[in-house]
């Protein structure tokens, strides 16, 4: 009789954006593992490791990039609101 000793989960989320690849849209497919994700595009072979910590590190700084975006595009709708009420 065989035991499992580790038990190996396997967790995969396949996104619904799609980027284009060589003419052809493809999902993007995120594979959780437990000190990195994988990241790929759906019927390709080529896999990316990222680290956990550098996945959450990007998104802080988009977020801080983002936020600084919305906050001049709305600067600039009310500028351009006040403009056409005078």
């Amino acid at each position: 009789m065989a035991f499992l000793i580790e038990h190996k989960a396997q967790v995969l989320y396949i996104t619904a954006s799609s980027i284009t690849e060589n003419g052809k849209r493809r999902k993007i497919v995120i594979e959780s593992r437990p000190e990195y994700a994988v990241i790929s595009l759906q019927g390709q072979k080529e896999k990316y490791p990222i680290l956990w910590e550098h996945l959450f590190q990007t998104a802080v700084r988009h977020l801080e990039y983002n936020l600084r975006v919305e906050a001049a595009a709305e600067a600039a709708s009310r500028a351009k609101g006040k403009s056409q009420r005078k």
